[in-house]
């Protein structure tokens, strides 16, 4: 985010307090002009489409249609979150180190709740910062669903996704009113992760055991395109 600030606040907050995380940047006399934001993750379209070519694929479909994949169970383990909130008089930073499993069909408890300045934020973005892990119930991010075919016919597929990442998700020009509480949707597009994946690399796809199993060791091709897509399958709503 730009260098360009008058003023620099920088809180590194690290909180244990079962499911909900609080953060704070403020005493309760010094939260006075401030709104209150607090974020949560919201996972949506949960069926996408699969065209021929993949160009038309990733769209919003209707579940157990043909031509489509359907993701019916995973998670996202977040081991760090970052924010940054930037104005023309302030910039805002805060960081949680907390590690986090979210169920990717629910929406999520509350993961931060955030005093800041009131005014103008011409640019917001909230990073879901994924770390390698050695273990396989932890993983970065676990997907699993069903591929059906124009034949109708299903196939289980599974995808495990093990590497460092960070997802961004951005905002512009939200504006913060003093005591006002605002809430900030992570929404996350399952279906956008399918994005340019054709009906030919899933039929053509390796299965093991009959499942087409999408990973750094297994349908690499398919792993790679599953991976570009996490770039933007990530955006944010604010409400009050």
């Amino acid at each position: 985010m730009r260098n360009l600030i008058q003023k620099n606040i920088r809180v590194a907050l690290s909180l244990l307090l079962g499911i909900t995380v609080i953060l704070s940047s403020c005493s309760k006399d010094e939260a006075i002009g401030a709104g209150n934001l607090q974020y949560q993750v919201k996972p949506v379209g949960f069926t996408g489409t699969i065209a021929s070519t993949g160009t038309n694929s990733g769209l919003n479909a209707i579940i157990g249609s043909s031509n489509t994949l359907s993701f019916t169970s995973g998670s996202v383990n977040v081991s760090e979150i970052d924010f940054e909130a930037e104005s023309k008089t302030v910039e805002i930073e805060y960081e949680l180190k907390k590690f986090l499993s979210i169920d990717l069909f629910n929406l999520s408890p509350i993961l931060g709740s955030i005093n800041i300045p009131e005014g103008t934020y011409e640019e917001v973005e909230l990073k879901l910062v994924l770390k390698k892990s050695t273990v396989s119930s932890t993983i970065p991010l676990t997907l699993k669903g069903t591929y059906k075919d124009a034949n109708g016919l299903s196939t289980p597929v599974e995808f495990y996704f093990n590497e460092e990442y960070e997802i961004e998700i951005e905002a512009e020009n939200v504006l913060v009113k003093s005591n006002t509480d605002y809430i900030g949707l992570v929404n996350l597009q399952l279906n956008k992760l399918l994005v340019n994946i054709g009906s030919n690399d899933l039929s053509g796809a390796t299965k093991t055991n009959g499942v087409i199993v999408i990973s750094n060791s297994s349908n690499l091709s398919l792993y790679n395109k599953f991976k570009f897509n996490l770039n933007a399958f990530g955006d944010c709503d604010f409400d009050d």
